[in-house]
């Protein structure tokens, strides 16, 4: 059990970076499973690399330092050294694809960087042994690639592999694996069977810092697997997102931070009507914030935020847009409570 957290802990302390401080890659979608819907895509390095980042150089490294000690806590960190990989240095993009219909499936993961495969087999083959347990690791040949089976005791199987330098994937599916192994040779045509799911696609891009792509469908049956989806609120919630065919939204950090929310409408000429209804409901909004900062100065960074909100239509999806620029953002700061 110890042994396959560890190697999920491997993949998802990307997750740590953003918490500390979530753009699909052309690339990383065509692999993933045809019945995807729905994709979380976390850019690392553009936001490392992003300006916002480097101005604040100091609360990044401290970030990194909290992370390598948890990482090491947790003897995940001795084991990316013996792979020969850094995180911060060789994590280029961290991809978590949801299947639909398979909720008691473990997601698909592609991670997109700078992989020595050989170290990190070697690394893998030391964890199962210090492990112990009964936990069982083997290499195996999937569509005639390397692969290891990890069978942790009491756990489901694990299938991971490295498909080149810059991909390396993880799943619970041998059948998963077979299939993006196909389609990342191009024996297999890359899609996905929702084209609601592929019309929300189109509203994120490679140079977004984070990005999220669900099915209505999907994002309901999660709703309603939710624990506490019997209480008022989360009944009227749950009959909601039954009228919603998809959702998406990115951020992007660069020199400021552009954020979108996007929902999918059942054509482009809804689209255009909700855009047009949105637009005058952002107009009504921005007047009413406008008025509200008179009386408290503290809410003049929220007015900046609120002018750049703009409501466009692409396509079938209805796509809000703003910004928060570097100086606004050191005024919310500053606004911010002593802890």
């Amino acid at each position: 059990m110890q042994f396959a957290r560890r190697l999920w802990l491997a993949a998802a302390c990307a997750f740590a970076v953003l918490v500390a401080a979530p753009a699909v890659q052309a690339q990383g979608t065509k692999i993933l499973p045809a019945d995807t819907e729905l994709v979380f895509t976390v850019n690392l390095q553009q936001i490392l690399n992003s300006d916002v980042l480097k101005s604040n150089k100091t609360l990044v490294d401290l970030a990194k330092a909290k992370i390598q000690e948890q990482l090491d806590e947790k003897e995940v960190g001795k084991y990316l050294k013996k792979a020969g990989f850094d995180i911060f240095k060789d994590l280029s993009s961290m991809t978590v694809a949801m299947p639909a219909g398979r909720m008691d499936n473990d997601p698909f993961i592609l991670l997109q960087g700078n992989f020595d495969s050989e170290k990190i087999e070697n690394a893998i083959m030391e964890a199962s042994k210090e492990a112990g347990s009964g936990v069982k690791v083997k290499n195996v040949k999937i569509a005639n690639t390397s692969a290891f089976e990890v069978v942790p005791p009491g756990e489901k199987t694990l299938y991971i592999g490295i498909l080149d330098k810059k991909t390396m994937i993880a799943c619970a599916a041998k059948n998963d694996f077979a299939e993006a192994v196909a389609r990342f040779n191009g024996t297999k045509a890359g899609t996905f069977k929702a084209e609601v799911f592929k019309s929300l696609l189109s509203t994120t891009n490679n140079k977004q810092s984070l990005s999220f792509v669900a099915t209505g469908k999907l994002v309901n049956k999660l709703a309603e697997n939710n624990p506490n989806a019997n209480n008022d609120q989360a009944k009227m919630v749950i009959a909601a997102l039954k009228n919603v065919e998809g959702f998406s939204a990115a951020i992007t950090i660069a020199k400021d931070i552009d954020f979108q929310l996007g929902v999918n409408a059942k054509d482009a000429e809804t689209a255009q009507q909700f855009a047009g209804m949105a637009n005058a409901a952002l107009i009504l909004a921005k007047a009413e914030v406008t008025k509200k900062a008179k009386a408290q100065e503290n809410l003049a960074p929220v007015v900046d935020i609120v002018n750049t909100l703009k409501a466009d239509a692409n396509g079938a999806n209805l796509i809000i847009r703003g910004q928060i620029t570097f100086a606004t953002l050191e005024k919310l700061l500053q606004n911010l409570p002593n802890p």
